[in-house]
């Protein structure tokens, strides 16, 4: 069904659930930001001089910044590849543990990124964005301030899946 031009119902605002392998990561603060990038190669030849004759998609990026308002410790442990939550069922005690991570591969820890708009019900899946395989590296960012929440600010990449589809936009099962 294509979307009629011109039409006010084609603007859309509001702010996202965020999904990760499943798992409602929670509140965020200052909004979910997608970038898609992609590298051309320009092809020059002498005749034209620097006038380009043709291009070549090289590759394509997509990344997904996610201020994260609950800093629990479930949460880090989920975005921090090779992190372990240890909890204590006696004194109901937690951390969580994070290695220096040398050598890991973000892909053994890639999993499904859903944004989901609120504003949409569950069950319509009509402008969900999908990153078929995302990590994060773990860079974190987040202050302890007097006037301010503490956000856990992370950064997913995506990466192609074995079909090579490296995000999807609109309702999974459409085609099927």
């Amino acid at each position: 069904m294509a979307a009629t031009t011109n039409d006010v119902k084609n603007v859309k605002l509001g702010v996202c659930k965020v999904l990760f392998d499943g798992q409602d990561l929670g509140f965020t603060k200052g909004g979910v930001d997608v970038t898609v990038a992609t590298e051309t190669h320009e092809v020059q030849v002498d005749q034209y001089g620097q006038t380009p004759i043709n291009e070549f998609v090289m590759g394509r990026t997509v990344s997904v910044k996610v201020p994260l308002a609950e800093t629990t410790l479930e949460n880090l442990a989920k975005i921090m590849p090779g992190a372990t939550l240890i909890t204590d069922g006696v004194s109901n005690t937690a951390r969580v543990d994070v290695p220096t991570g040398i050598g890991m591969s973000l892909l053994d820890y890639a999993k499904t990124l859903i944004l989901h708009p609120i504003g949409k019900a569950e069950s319509d899946k009509s402008d969900d964005f999908t990153v078929h395989l995302a990590a994060t590296a773990g860079a974190l960012d987040f202050a302890y301030k007097l006037e301010d929440e503490r956000i856990f600010n992370c950064e997913f990449k995506g990466y192609p899946n074995a079909q090579g589809i490296l995000f999807s936009v609109g309702d999974p099962l459409a085609g099927a």
